[in-house]
């Protein structure tokens, strides 16, 4: 339970700091402020200490984090394996910590990331993962480098390492609309107002689901040794955001839902070019990617995987698009080497930010509204393939709400197990479709329901291939129009196997609208 209640300190820190910088300004009828929330992306490097005698894990991790005031920050996380032979291993969790900037641009900084995952569940145990971290930075007002101290503790398990690793902070300030400023459907470009002296422009970012297919070399060897060379199929998500008209940064996730023993997951960032062919709106995407991947017995060595791929992008709608890639994924350290296939179904998230430069013109905005939700989730009771109890197991989530009307919104969902029996090292990504009423009692209650699809593994949990449906249906209650908390239960189901439990979810959530153009 002590650790349930670092857990929530952390997370309400998140939550209840969320909206602290917003600025309350009297504005005239059909007026919309754009509120500004100072943040930044931070990129960590640590040489894991592992038992055993076994090699030493290269962990490399990704943060965003908002800035709630000059020294406060926090916000959401994982990590992942990139060196060393524990291919698979990943973590997500929540973080906070204490930042001031000293004279001569150094900036010391003190924070906690409280998270869950893993890869082998005998070194991690339930998955709980504790990274106390101390450090000083070099900040160039671009980017902050700087070097910390760590110590990353599974309670539970046997991992627990001290060292010191790199980090590099790149500031990246979230642009947003207050749900309570959202009073009309369409806004002019004369109607809005951004603070600080800015300037609107429209920052283009895609947003895509994914299908794929990892087609394994023939003869590929698992991690035991044992010919593992079937064809892995994955599904999942990418977001591209555009730093030029044509020039993109990527980053994706997917988890195998058939083709291997459940487990296997990756995640890769990378670059790509939008390259235009003629006046129909095809293009030509090239893209190299690089990241983390395992699980599932397959052999990714110490989990670094690279992948270059070629596309071809169509219009379908003014707002979506098509894309089919096709590619080669290989991991420079282990047995993996897969021609790949990917399909994707992208939306356009032409959404409005701050400039301190004129740019574009563009006459008209719409509003989308989002949800964010950090949740625990209780599986009551997990059926699992090494033992016939069954234990309930905790995991911490992350879910994304797209709200494309009042009454029907998208999930985008992730998960990783923190306490139970051997579950360390288990993790889930769903999406799916959701339904919701009209604010009841004041607007402040709010039934929903939703049904997610998606892949799943690790922990020993008794899912085969990975595939897994959820059914859920709960009730919102809002203390502002930002900020609440849910309740819901559900039943998730593995598709493949016998897996088929009971699952209650309690969490805080966080409402607000980013300006879209159209």
């Amino acid at each position: 339970m002590k650790y349930l209640n670092l857990i929530g300190l952390l997370a309400g820190i998140l939550t209840s700091s969320s909206f602290a910088t917003e600025v309350s300004t009297p504005t005239p009828d059909h007026s919309l402020w754009l509120q500004q929330q100072p943040g930044f992306f931070r990129f960590s490097y640590d040489s894991i200490k592992m038992p055993y005698n076994i090699s030493s894990m290269g962990l490399t991790g990704i943060n965003y984090f908002a800035d709630f005031t000059p020294n406060i920050y926090g916000g959401v996380g994982a990590y992942g394996a990139m060196t060393g032979s524990q291919g698979g291993f990943f973590t997500l969790g929540v973080g906070a910590g204490l930042h001031h900037t000293f004279p001569h641009h150094l900036v010391a900084d003190l924070g906690m990331f409280v998270g869950g995952g893993g890869g082998r569940s005998s070194y991690v145990g339930g998955g709980l993962m504790l990274r106390p971290h101390v450090g000083i930075a070099y900040d160039f007002q671009w980017a902050q480098l700087g070097l910390h101290y760590s110590y990353i503790d599974f309670p539970t398990g046997k991992i627990h390492s001290q060292q010191v690793g790199v980090n590099l902070d790149i500031p990246f300030d979230f642009y947003y609309v207050r749900p309570q400023d959202v009073g009309h459907a369409l806004f002019h470009f004369d109607d809005i107002h951004l603070f600080n002296g800015k300037f609107l422009q429209v920052q283009r970012n895609d947003f895509g689901l994914l299908l794929q297919a990892y087609r394994q070399n023939k003869g590929t060897r698992n991690v035991n040794g044992v010919i593992q060379d079937g064809t892995i199929g994955l599904v999942g998500a990418e977001l591209d955001h555009y730093l030029t008209k044509n020039i993109f940064w990527s980053f994706k996730a997917g988890g195998a839902f058939r083709g291997v023993p459940n487990g296997y997951m990756d995640v890769l960032a990378g670059a790509g070019y939008h390259w235009p062919l003629g006046s129909y709106g095809f293009a030509l995407v090239p893209q190299l990617q690089v990241g983390a991947g395992g699980g599932g017995n397959v052999n990714t060595g110490g989990g670094v995987i690279l992948l270059p791929q070629l596309g071809i992008e169509w219009p379908m709608t003014k707002h979506f698009s098509g894309r089919l890639s096709s590619g080669y994924l290989w991991a420079p350290q282990g047995q993996l080497k897969a021609a790949t296939l990917t399909a994707e179904v992208f939306y356009h998230l032409d959404m409005g930010t701050g400039s301190s430069t004129p740019a574009d013109f563009v006459s008209n905005y719409s509003v989308q509204n989002w949800r964010i939700q950090l949740l625990n989730q209780t599986y009551l009771a997990p059926q699992r393939t090494f033992t016939a109890t069954t234990p309930s197991i905790n995991l911490i989530a992350v879910q994304v709400d797209q709200l494309f009307t009042p009454y029907f919104f998208f999930s985008y969902q992730a998960a990783s197990a923190y306490n139970g029996l051997h579950a360390g090292g288990y993790a889930t990504g769903m999406i799916g479709p959701g339904i919701q009423t009209s604010t009841l009692l004041g607007h402040r209650v709010q039934p929903f329901a939703e049904l997610l699809v998606g892949a799943g593994g690790g922990g020993g949990l008794a899912l085969s291939g990975g595939s897994l449906i959820e059914p859920v249906v709960g009730l919102r209650y809002l203390f502002t129009p930002s900020v609440g908390v849910q309740a819901s239960v559900g039943q998730v189901k593995a598709l493949q196997n016998n897996l088929n439990t009971s699952v209650i979810n309690l969490g805080l959530t966080i409402n607000f609208g980013s300006l879209q153009s159209f």
